[in-house]
């Protein structure tokens, strides 16, 4: 029930309660879509294309975790209820349980589809809660998308993972997104970029692999912020001036941590914190708006023109001064860090020329 390109579980409890309804009375249901494959030992593993809302409001009521709300009497009714809880809820009676039990609803079933082909029908037989502008974005089938996917999983996913160790969104795609607008303005540096769902799509849609050097970087920058996060000494940064990490904030941290590749765990932790400061007493509302973006930009620049300059934050005492080398010797470097190999200064090369292409015509 959990391909890359599906939605979370997002009906509400009544839209649940009303499928129920609707299959104890007959109406109809739509098919569930499988795509069907065999896993690692040969046998055939149904994947769940479209149908995802419906099959786990099955299972809750099943669960005992969602009534049948009688039309008529009004009384809840419970497929199964916990022993501390029997004697405080109605329980389907035995009958009226194995008439649900055996209920069919059609099924549509498609075998041998490459990840391309899956998402693809996804896309063009989305029912029920339209998809967010997050799911979308993860919905595209393209090598960069499988990629950032990938990251999302090794990265975000697991408990003691991104998703564990920030207090941020990871709902509905948005994660994805996150991850994508942060590596898309990597990509486009050094221009100044506004990671829009307008933008990221087409570049997403991107059909040339993403360089393995520049896929090295943004794994260090992930392991970093990891890192960051979950050290306690250097956590602060995340947990003041407020937990809760906005979207925008996430993304810019991310491009932060990749231009201060060279940078101590400490200067980074540092930068961090005076990023969410600063941007925090500029804006009482952290959206992913012009003017924010603007003025991250305006923080990106001057950090990186002097990265051990002390900003105006004076909460949290910074646990080292002023880097050693000089702000020329960090722009010297910074300016090596985009030319990491030759690979990837080629495709940087190719990818303006394409657009200056596109532009001239």
């Amino acid at each position: 029930l959990m391909p890359d390109c599906h939605k979370d579980v997002v009906w509400p409890e009544s839209k649940q309660i009303r499928l129920i309804d609707s299959l104890f009375r007959n109406f109809y249901i739509p098919p569930i879509v499988f795509a069907v494959q065999p896993d690692e030992d040969g046998e055939l593993v149904r994947i769940c294309v479209d149908g995802k809302q419906r099959l786990t409001s099955i299972q809750k009521f099943f669960d005992g975790q969602v009534c049948h709300s009688d039309p008529v009497t009004g009384k809840n009714w419970y497929y199964t209820s916990p022993e501390n809880l029997k004697s405080n809820r109605l329980e389907v009676p035995d009958y009226w349980k194995r008439v649900f039990a055996q209920k069919q609803i059609i099924c549509a079933e498609y075998r041998n589809l490459t990840p391309a082909m899956e998402r693809e029908i996804f896309q063009r037989v989305q029912l029920g809660m339209a998809l967010t502008a997050a799911e979308k974005l993860q919905a595209i089938s393209s090598p960069w998308g499988s990629w950032i996917s990938q990251l999302q999983t090794k990265w975000v996913v697991p408990e003691t993972g991104l998703g564990g160790v920030l207090d941020w969104d990871i709902k509905r795609g948005r994660d994805f997104q996150n991850l994508a607008s942060m590596i898309y303005i990597c990509d486009n540096l050094p221009g100044h970029t506004v990671p829009t769902p307008q933008k990221l799509e087409p570049w997403l849609d991107n059909h040339k692999p993403p360089p393995q050097s520049f896929k090295e970087q943004i794994e260090d920058v992930l392991t970093e912020m990891w890192y960051i996060a979950s050290t306690p000494s250097l956590s602060y940064c995340f947990q003041k001036p407020k937990s809760r990490v906005a979207p925008v904030e996430f993304v810019f941290i991310g491009v932060l941590l990749f231009l201060m590749r060279h940078a101590s765990h400490e200067e980074r932790a540092n930068q961090i914190f005076d990023l969410r400061k600063f941007v925090r007493d500029r804006f009482p509302d952290i959206r992913n708006n012009g003017k924010v973006v603007r003025a991250l930009w305006e923080f990106l620049d001057r950090t990186l023109e002097d990265p051990g300059r002390p900003s105006k934050s004076n909460a949290v005492p910074r646990t080292r001064g002023r880097a050693a080398s000089g702000s020329k010797k960090r722009k010297q470097d910074n300016g090596s860090d985009d030319d990491d190999s030759d690979e990837y200064a080629a495709y940087r090369q190719s990818r303006g020329t394409q657009k200056a292409r596109r532009g001239r015509r």
